[in-house]
């Protein structure tokens, strides 16, 4: 067996004064970066703060009726440009049923009196935000009214307001329908409708198959046809004739009414020829006497026709003026004067 050999421990080395040196220097540069880098990073953070609370802010509400979607620290946009956040939200002490909301926007923003304010949904995200609408170019800016603390801007319902407002209406109404859907497509409807499609198509087989009833159907259906142009030609001369009729009827009336012109002048010939007769009787009364007394009194007889005939005259234009289609049915109207 071989014999192991010995060796002692070989001493520590001993590090020199440079060496120390060297390895201290290291760590005050490691030190003293991280300290500048610090810093760096604090007064970047500082600086980014000072330019925001530097910034000018406005404060406005929005009144939105109805339940809302909407949280704290949700974006606001002017014309889709954010312009500022929702600062805080809550119900309005004034009417409970609505939603107000405080925001924070850039001084800058030109807010109408008349600009509104809606909630959009940002994209397929399901992120909504407050949009502020821009007003007319003449309108003046948005100032705090009587009784308020921040100026209000007026809200309005955007049509994503507008679907999930009568989102339950709409799934109501869709229930419905699904049901009644599901009620005409039940057992016995399925069944009926497959019996009314036997039936049809058994008719039209047998109508296929048999050749003389098919034509029996054509001559009905022809017969029919004939019946209506009969049933119109019928209306066409009835129609006609009622023309013509109304026509004769006219030409009756016009008639008439020369008639009765006719026996108005002749009246009143007769009555100015029974007033001078009656002046001359009566002047021929006072000179003649004796064997002419019976003259004159035939003269009178014959003036007393002659009244009798007016009057009976006078009656007849009147039974035309009154019914001048009684002529037409000889059924006069009675008349009340004198006979």
């Amino acid at each position: 067996m071989a014999a192991g050999v010995f060796r002692w421990p070989a001493r520590p080395r001993r590090c020199g004064r440079s060496e120390v040196m060297e390895t201290r220097a290291n760590y005050a540069m490691i030190g003293a970066f991280v300290i500048f880098a610090v810093i760096a990073g604090l007064g970047f953070i500082l600086w980014l703060g000072q330019s925001q609370f530097n910034q000018e802010y406005d404060l406005y509400d929005v009144v939105f009726d109805g339940p809302v979607s909407l949280e704290e620290g949700a974006s606001v946009r002017y014309i889709g440009i954010k312009v500022g956040e929702v600062d805080r939200i809550g119900i309005d002490r004034n009417d409970a049923s609505k939603v107000r909301a405080r925001i924070r926007i850039d001084s800058e923003t030109p807010v109408k009196t008349d600009s509104t304010a809606s909630i959009e949904l940002a994209g397929i995200t399901g992120v909504t935000f407050v949009q502020i609408n821009a007003g007319s170019p003449d309108a003046p800016r948005l100032t705090v009214g009587p009784y308020q603390e921040v100026p209000v801007i007026r809200s309005i319902t955007s049509p994503f307001a507008e679907l999930f407002s009568g989102g339950t209406e709409v799934m109501g109404r869709a229930n419905v329908a699904l049901e009644r859907f599901d009620a005409l497509l039940s057992e016995e409807n399925i069944e009926s409708v497959s019996n009314i499609l036997d039936n049809i198509e058994a008719v039209t087989d047998l109508l296929s198959g048999d050749e003389a009833m098919t034509e029996d159907v054509a001559s009905t259906l022809a017969a029919v046809k004939e019946a209506a142009d009969s049933i119109n030609e019928a209306s066409q001369a009835f129609e006609t004739l009622s023309r013509n009729t109304d026509g004769e009827v006219v030409r009756v009336g016009q008639e008439i009414s020369t008639l009765i012109g006719e026996l108005e002048t002749m009246s009143e010939g007769a009555r100015k020829s029974i007033e001078a007769s009656q002046g001359a009787i009566t002047a021929a009364t006072d000179v003649i006497e004796g064997p002419a007394t019976d003259a004159i009194t035939d003269f009178r007889l014959i003036a007393q026709d002659l009244r009798v005939l007016i009057r009976r005259l006078d009656r007849v234009t009147r039974e035309l003026e009154q019914n001048p289609q009684g002529l037409l049915r000889s059924e006069p109207l009675p008349y009340e004067g004198d006979r």
